[in-house]
């Protein structure tokens, strides 16, 4: 006898109700759809379940973190400094190594250099040491959606564009517009190369790798969204210049943190994540730039000192706005993720 796929039946093994995918009899869920076997009243975020079609030992997930955050960039720190080295023997000058280190296009070309050799070690760790597709991070099966990403990439726009225009028609005066053709055009084309690797590396990498990795340990969606927030704000400490802005941007981290999780998980997979992801990272860049962000001082077309106490809360109008238009007509695949 046949089911489902065309497989035929095991008495050690058991058919998914859902898709029909043989699997071992003492599973749980689904190796091809990621559905709890025997519960067909499931409706949770089946994008959570991808992880466990690999191998899930600590200590693997241990080595992935360790090679693609920590060796990556102890290996782009040699490479690099391998490179200014040589341009100390040719110049003989220090000052020009002190010049290419605190300009903003070196700096943003070094962070390029970081988060590619990372995605590599992603990879390759999630290949070859957890033995399962890196396709598992993106999504539950479908083929990778360009136009989903396409699409949280035009909704995110729009929404900080009009929210950038009803403040400057608020306050026009704490705008500063500059635009010098040559700078401009050098950001640009450094921009555009640069933050659809890290932006999309880092959804691979929390949306995706870790998000999945807590969902085999918590039982509740949220909670596992609420976690991966704070990991994924706490490490955007360093990127303000006191206490008060480092705060301010933590805090706006993990608003924009719970928004991409809730997002990833509403929707099994980081297509839409990814494309709002990497078109802030392009227009807080190119568009509106802070001096007290990240990397400051970019010749961006508005320049404004980031409010440290307002900021936040027009962030969370903003989350409100895109969850709204991309999840209007969606609502149970919303609350699928409180259950």
């Amino acid at each position: 006898m046949e089911s489902g796929r065309g497989i035929k039946e095991d008495p050690g093994k058991v058919n998914c109700p859902w898709c029909g995918t043989l699997n071992r009899g003492t599973a749980r869920f689904c190796i091809f759809c990621g559905r709890r076997l025997g519960d067909q009243a499931y409706n949770g975020p089946r994008f959570l379940f991808n992880a466990r079609e690999g191998n899930n030992s600590l200590w693997r997930y241990i080595l992935t973190i360790i090679l693609t955050l920590g060796v990556s960039s102890i290996l782009t720190g040699i490479i690099l400094g391998i490179f200014l080295g040589i341009i100390l023997l040719l110049s003989h000058r220090t000052s020009d190594i002190f010049n290419m280190l605190s300009n903003p296009f070196y700096l943003l070309i070094i962070a390029g250099m970081v988060f590619f050799v990372a995605y590599i070690f992603l990879y390759l760790s999630v290949r070859f040491l957890h033995n399962r597709s890196f396709k598992s991070l993106i999504n539950t099966g479908r083929e990778i959606d360009w136009k989903r990403i396409m699409r949280g990439a035009v909704v995110w726009f729009s929404i900080l564009s009009i929210f950038d225009i009803i403040y400057f028609i608020v306050s026009p005066g704490s705008f500063r517009f500059s635009f010098e053709p040559r700078s401009f055009f050098i950001l640009s084309f450094i921009a555009l190369i640069v933050f659809p690797i890290q932006a999309s590396f880092e959804e691979v990498f929390f949306r995706g790798y870790l998000l999945q990795a807590f969902g085999l340990i918590l039982k509740s969606p949220f909670l596992v969204l609420v976690v991966n927030s704070l990991i994924f704000a706490g490490l955007h400490w360093w990127n303000g210049s006191n206490l008060t802005m480092s705060l301010s941007i933590v805090t706006s981290a993990f608003i924009i943190g719970l928004m991409l999780a809730l997002i990833t998980l509403a929707d099994d997979g980081i297509e839409l994540a990814v494309g709002i992801h990497i078109i802030n990272n392009l227009y807080v860049s190119l568009i509106h730039n802070s001096p007290d962000s990240g990397i400051g001082n970019l010749p961006s077309l508005v320049v404004t000192p980031q409010d440290p106490y307002l900021s936040p809360i027009i962030l969370i109008a903003a989350v409100l706005t895109a969850i709204f238009i991309l999840f209007r007509n969606r609502r149970e695949d919303i609350l699928k993720v409180f259950k």
